[in-house]
């Protein structure tokens, strides 16, 4: 059976801004305290890592798709270099607005993935900032860990 790391992106692996809540170029782009390490870690403990990501108006003039692009590129770049490989990346392209089925803490964003992969729910988890990562956790069934004052550290 597969243990799975389920992890956000901004906030969670790289700095969220406070003023914007959004990356919007490489130069804004700042892993946190810690991450690279406890990546490792997870990896080597046997975790798949998937990213699972809410991208509010992803693709739309304030959230182009070739920044995000742009700035993922350089982030799993870095993380390659560091032997840290992540399985799959979901994104949901909507504002919380939208009331669409894949924004967390809904669970649409995994389509199937749950059913194809033989996961190990007990040992599984997801990781991530806010409250609806958490949320989340609790509707795929596995533990959930709130990041406290932005590091892994």
């Amino acid at each position: 059976m597969k243990k799975i790391a389920f992890l956000d992106r901004d906030g969670t692996l790289i700095v969220e801004p406070p003023e914007t809540f959004q990356v919007n170029s490489l130069e804004e782009m700042e892993f946190l305290p810690g991450v690279i390490s406890a990546l490792k870690k997870l990896s080597e403990a046997g975790y798949r890592l998937v990213m699972v990501t809410n991208q509010d108006g992803l693709g739309t003039e304030v959230n182009p798709r070739e920044n995000y692009e742009t700035i993922n590129r350089k982030m799993f770049q870095i993380f390659s270099s560091e032997n840290i490989f992540f399985d799959e990346i979901f994104e949901c392209p909507h504002s919380p607005e939208d009331q669409c089925f894949c924004r967390k803490p809904k669970t649409g964003i995994l389509g199937d993935f749950l059913e194809k992969n033989n996961i190990d729910f007990q040992r599984s988890c997801v990781v991530g900032d806010r409250q609806t990562d958490i949320d989340f956790a609790n509707n795929i069934s596995v533990q959930g860990f709130l990041l406290g004052e932005q590091s892994w550290d």
